[in-house]
């Protein structure tokens, strides 16, 4: 039971840092586009605790990021590809548990970051924003190219990052560590 109770916590305590980071730490890169620096609590979350402590960060993070900036429209959406991302990056970063070198293990983390945000982000984020305005999926697509790229870029080095961590998240919360 406090187990349960210290993922909660821990949990509820990335979904927040995921907004204050997306919120406080805004750096333009395109027309009215900032990088999501959630991402690299998102990473950080799949990387030490888990598929859905990171994917639970990543989706409820970027609702109530949507939601404060009152921008609706592309909530869902962007749910929806954190989604794919947090449980396609939190599967590999459990798979890859056993590699001793952390370079090494971080080569198909990666790999998978870029390749399920373009998923996440190119074609469900895409598909959904279609149906939702009514414009041809081409041109929902060609429009989030820019988040792909920022968001696949933060999400690449929030796992150097996870690894400078290690001390201290394994210190911390060594019950937690999927």
């Amino acid at each position: 039971m406090k187990q349960r109770a210290q993922w909660i916590a821990v949990t509820a305590l990335g979904i927040a840092l995921f907004v204050v980071f997306s919120i406080a730490l805004r750096i333009p890169v395109f027309q009215r586009f900032y990088l999501c620096l959630g991402y690299v609590v998102m990473g950080i979350y799949c990387y030490y605790f888990g598929i859905l402590s990171g994917t639970l960060v990543g989706v409820v993070g970027v609702l109530f990021y949507c939601t404060i900036f009152s921008s609706f429209g592309g909530m869902i959406g962007w749910a929806l590809g954190n989604i794919v991302i947090g449980v396609a990056v939190g599967s590999v970063c459990k798979m890859t548990r056993k590699i001793r070198s952390e370079w090494i293990r971080m080569i198909p983390i990666i790999i998978t970051a870029i390749v399920s945000t373009a998923v996440g982000m190119l074609l469900v984020k895409s598909f959904y924003e279609s149906i939702l305005s009514g414009l041809p999926f081409s041109v929902r697509f060609y429009a989030n190219l820019p988040a792909f790229f920022a968001d696949a870029t933060v999400l690449a080095i929030s796992f150097p990052i996870a690894k400078s961590l290690h001390k201290i998240i394994t210190r911390q919360f060594p019950l937690l560590i999927s």
